[in-house]
């Protein structure tokens, strides 16, 4: 009876076991941190993907993960970002944005890139369609700072464009066809 009720115990056990490994990161997220630095002139993007999902990403597109700090992946990384990611500004005009780099660490890719900052722009229209190809539950969180200011709004499937505004309202921007 003791054996019956032990073995009952260790497959409840390992059910549970099985059931937690399996959820540890099932959510799809990422996160840009945009500095617009008026001194400077410039807009500085972080951007931190979960480095699994991005090797989920190189297989669907490459079919390989490959070497994460290879520069073949750091080239298809850099076409993948400026194509789901862009800047505008309040007249819909895009804001170039240039490459600096990636940073791979264990669990995340770190992204970083750069704009140009207009003397006195206090607002900018952001698309965040990042890993939105892959992941039907994916979502984006940008966070945007100015001065001491930030405001920050989550991307889901339904948002196509956010205006962020801090000299009046932002919400989110209707694209014209």
């Amino acid at each position: 009876m003791i054996l019956r009720n032990y073995i009952k115990f260790l497959i409840i056990l390992s059910a549970l076991c099985v059931t937690n490994v399996s959820y540890a990161h099932r959510f799809y997220a990422s996160f840009s941190q945009i500095e617009m630095q008026p001194a400077k002139g410039t807009i500085e993007i972080t951007h931190r993907l979960f480095t699994h999902d991005i090797e989920d990403l190189l297989t669907r597109y490459q079919g390989t993960t490959g070497e994460l700090k290879d520069q073949v992946i750091e080239k298809f990384l850099q076409d993948y970002i400026i194509d789901a990611f862009g800047l505008y500004d309040v007249d819909g005009q895009i804001i170039p944005v240039n490459w600096i780099g990636i940073d791979v660490t264990l669990d995340d890719i770190y992204i970083y890139q750069e704009a140009l900052l207009k003397e006195g722009q206090q607002s900018l229209i952001i698309a965040d369609r990042i890993l939105m190809d892959i992941f039907e539950d994916q979502s984006n969180t940008v966070n945007l700072k100015r001065d001491s200011k930030v405001k920050s709004y989550t991307f889901n499937d339904d948002t196509v464009l956010y205006k962020f505004d801090f000299n009046g309202s932002s919400g989110v921007v209707t694209p014209s066809k």
